[in-house]
């Protein structure tokens, strides 16, 4: 965790890389930063997309909202 992130009273560090996704014996696998590491089904795979791009614009609308 960054001294940034203490002080934003985030309990976890936030992460600026992407993770690599790779796909092994029918089953989408995530590699993230700070060693988080997912198995899925393809079927979890993409609700997971699904709800990550849903929440991807709900950030970018709380970015650009005046403080």
């Amino acid at each position: 965790m960054t001294f940034a992130d203490e002080h934003a009273g985030r309990p976890y560090a936030v992460q600026t890389e992407a993770g690599i996704v790779s796909v092994e014996n029918g089953q989408v696998l995530l590699d993230g930063p700070g060693g988080v590491a997912v198995a899925m089904t393809p079927a979890a795979a993409a609700e997971t997309g699904r709800r990550l791009l849903a929440a991807v614009h709900a950030a970018q609308a709380q970015a650009n909202q005046p403080g």
